[in-house]
């Protein structure tokens, strides 16, 4: 490279020179200001993924007032909730944020999440539904997006159309590799359809890649329970336990691990 460049120095040095002598002054670039709202959300997603919700709520902080107007904060926003186990909160939060984002099939998808904690299943499965709908259009829109297959897969393993989903899920890993979230998405899938070894072996890999993500060990724990492997069970629902001690299924990880040491 340096035998290059000196190469094209002095190649060009006399007339460098002279374009030097007019050239006006350099117009700095302005640095860009990052979007602080887009800030917030990020940092909140990524503790929401480790069921860090307390730490979640905080990195929303001056922006949380915003849910009203901005579908990001609102969809940010439920999601705390439900974690917090507000769900009747969450599930206007989220609705909020669907009628926001309109094309955005995240909002469906938690809001469907929401709604199954409040044991609605049939609200749920309208929301999966919509979900599926929403993500199949911009998967269409745009057939080589990882974000929009990842959307497509994630709407159709809730709506329980497991084998679509695995489809759309690995187009997803394909288009862009090595995300924890994908893997774990389609751990789960595999899971749900019983393919136990492959389940462990996904979650295993997004584990190792975010070894914070909760829920990879509460379901490489149902699958290693299914492979018979019952000590590792013990291992995953102790891990999943202590990061996420306040969730849903914590009581019955909380039983294994229990039964596991009397």
């Amino acid at each position: 490279m340096k035998r290059f460049a000196l190469a094209l120095v002095l190649a060009l040095a006399a007339s460098a020179v002279a374009a030097l002598a007019q050239a006006p002054e350099p117009t700095a670039t302005p640095t860009p200001v990052p979007d602080p709202i887009a800030v917030a959300v990020g940092q909140a997603d990524a503790k929401l993924l480790g069921y860090k919700t307390s730490e979640a709520r905080t990195a929303l902080g001056a922006v949380a007032g915003q849910a009203a107007t901005d579908a990001r904060v609102a969809l940010a926003l439920g999601r705390v909730l439900e974690q917090e186990k507000k769900y009747a909160e969450a599930v206007t939060q989220l609705r909020k944020a669907a009628e926001l984002a309109g094309s955005d099939p995240a909002a469906y998808v938690y809001l469907g999440d929401a709604y199954v904690r409040l044991k609605k299943q049939a609200d749920a499965d309208a929301a999966f539904r919509k979900a599926v709908e929403v993500a199949q259009a911009a998967a269409t829109a745009a057939p080589d997006n990882a974000s929009a297959a990842y959307w497509l897969g994630v709407a159709q393993q809730r709506a329980r159309q497991f084998d679509a989903a695995a489809i759309n899920l690995e187009k997803s890993r394909t288009l862009q590799p090595g995300g924890a979230v994908t893997l774990l998405q389609l751990g789960m899938t595999r899971a749900y359809q019983q393919k136990w070894a492959d389940a462990v072996d996904l979650l295993t890999r997004a584990i190792e890649t975010d070894s914070g993500l909760a829920y990879a060990y509460y379901y490489r724990g149902i699958a290693q329970e299914k492979l018979g492997k019952k000590d590792q069970l013990v291992l995953d629902m102790d891990r999943f336990l202590k990061l996420a001690p306040t969730a849903p299924e914590a009581e019955r990880a909380a039983a294994v691990v229990k039964a596991a040491r009397r």
